[in-house]
């Protein structure tokens, strides 16, 4: 089956062109490379290694605070943990840009505690700066056409994508 067979057959299950141009996107491309592995590895650990700090500080600075709200931020980080850990070994584009959103997030809340526990606010910084540049860095890799908004065809007849 030829590329213009299989982009005829997603059109006709999609329906449109926006959704059509995201599900070709987001075709699984098979295994990565070697290195593209092992990076993923790296992330892995930078998500595991980024959870730790936060339950840390979590359990160090806000439960002797307030025990009850302490415990839920606890059991909150340890669900996201599981949850972006998923996201990432299955190598989807979910779970890479989820990840990207959590470590912009993450960053924006270690500057805000920077005047508290500023070791802790750099560190924190630096992991979720460095997981979400590699996290972006995989995605983009694995998923080099996201972000493209339809699919037509051209004057020739070929389809294009814009």
């Amino acid at each position: 089956m030829g590329r213009d067979e299989i982009i005829e057959r997603l059109r006709t299950k999609t329906g449109n062109e926006m959704r059509l141009a995201e599900k070709i996107a987001t075709i699984d491309h098979g295994r990565p490379s070697v290195f593209l592995a092992k990076l993923n590895h790296v992330l892995l650990a930078i998500c595991l290694i980024q959870s730790s700090l936060a339950v840390w500080a979590t359990y160090y600075h806000v439960v002797p605070l307030d025990e009850s709200f302490g415990w839920l931020g606890i059991a909150v980080i340890v669900l996201l943990t599981v949850l972006y850990f998923i996201g990432l070994a299955k190598l989807s584009f979910k779970g890479y840009a989820s990840f990207v959103l959590f470590c912009v997030m993450a960053t924006a809340h270690y500057v805000y505690f920077f005047s508290f526990v500023p070791v802790i606010s750099i560190v924190g910084v630096l992991l979720a700066v460095s997981g979400g540049a590699l996290s972006y860095t995989m995605k983009v890799r694995l998923f080099p056409h996201m972000g493209f908004m339809g699919a037509r065809k051209d004057e020739a007849g070929e389809y294009i994508f814009e």
